[in-house]
C-alpha cells in the first residue's frame, strides 16, 4: 500500500489540488445563489437583458 502511494504521490497531490479548487468554486457558487447574488458580476443599469433576469 505504501509503495503504491510512493509511486503515485505526484498524481495524488495533483488530484487533491484540483479537487480542492473545484470544491471551492462550487461552494462559492452555492453561497452566491443563496445570497441572491448575480453571476455576471456587473450591474443591471445598462444591461439590455435586465428585463429578462429581473421581472417584477
Amino acid at each position: 500500500m505504501f509503495e503504491y502511494i510512493a509511486r503515485n504521490f505526484a498524481t495524488i497531490i495533483t488530484g487533491a489540488v484540483v479537487f480542492g479548487i473545484v470544491f471551492a468554486a462550487v461552494r462559492k457558487m452555492i453561497k452566491d445563489h443563496k445570497a441572491h447574488k448575480l453571476s455576471c458580476g456587473c450591474g443591471c443599469d445598462d444591461c439590455p437583458s435586465s428585463g429578462i433576469c429581473h421581472r417584477d
